[in-house]
């Protein structure tokens, strides 16, 4: 037994907890597995993308970076949806990661700073 499902047995024999929140410590797409902090650590990237939306002047949009940020949310967002199990959460994550990186480069296109 690895450290992960022991840190996991010991947070589920709490009596404290409800019933809910154990079955969702022990589900398959739950807090102790990877499925739930890839998600958690993307939103960082979208996040930042959406406070550069509201304080960064165009000029200082990167047109490269935000293609990248287009691309692979783009990218990913269709793996997460062929993956089996469905990957909703990271789906929608880099769905907005996507969106977020087309707003950027639509502002530089308005702008007339695109290439």
């Amino acid at each position: 037994m690895g450290p992960i499902k022991q840190l996991q047995a010991f947070v589920c024999a709490q009596t404290f907890w409800p019933q809910f929140m154990i079955r969702w410590f022990q589900a398959e797409k739950g807090p102790f597995t990877i499925f739930f902090y890839c998600p958690l650590a993307k939103w960082g990237i979208s996040i930042a993308n959406i406070n550069d939306m509201m304080k960064k002047p165009v000029d200082t949009i990167n047109p490269v970076q935000q293609s990248v940020i287009t691309l692979t949310g783009t990218l990913i967002a269709r793996w997460c949806w062929v993956l089996s199990p469905r990957q909703y959460m990271l789906m929608i994550c880099n769905s907005v990661m996507a969106c977020t990186g087309i707003i950027q480069l639509w502002r530089k296109h308005q702008a007339g700073l695109l290439f």
